[in-house]
């Protein structure tokens, strides 16, 4: 039985664990969890600093190193230390374009933006894919 995106939330938020650096950036502040197609759940977190990863390409290592890398649905999480309120975060561009690269097909993907917010990382991508026009004519 599928679960719901109440469920993917609060699993991505079980993979929160933020601490910082001694150079002031954050591991973990960012937690995310993903329904395969298979119906499986990877989480990840983020790692922070100049050579950041995202908290969805943390799973999604999980995911490749077990399955195909198509996917149902994508939720991130962040905790703000303030308040202790719980955030879902739209992914950035960069995991916006890896998903898309490791597989075409999740375009097709539902991205949670919140408990009754979703899109397809079709419609979070405005011309997904190669796009290209020429500015010169032909010297042919």
């Amino acid at each position: 039985m599928p679960i719901t995106d109440e469920e993917l939330i609060a699993a991505a938020a079980q993979a929160l664990n933020p601490r910082q650096l001694a150079d002031g950036s954050w591991v973990a502040d960012v937690g995310a969890a993903l329904e395969a197609v298979d119906g499986q759940i990877f989480t990840g977190a983020s790692i922070g600093g100049y050579l950041a990863v995202c908290a969805e390409q943390s799973a999604f290592t999980q995911l490749v190193s077990t399955t195909s890398p198509r996917i149902r649905r994508v939720v991130a999480v962040w905790r703000d230390p303030a308040d202790g309120v719980l955030h879902v975060l739209p992914p950035c561009g960069r995991c916006r374009e890896f998903m898309r690269v490791l597989d075409q097909a999740n375009l097709d993907a539902q991205v949670i933006l919140g408990p009754d917010h979703t899109r397809s990382l079709a419609e979070l991508l405005p011309l997904p894919g190669w796009h290209a026009e020429a500015v010169e004519r032909s010297r042919g």
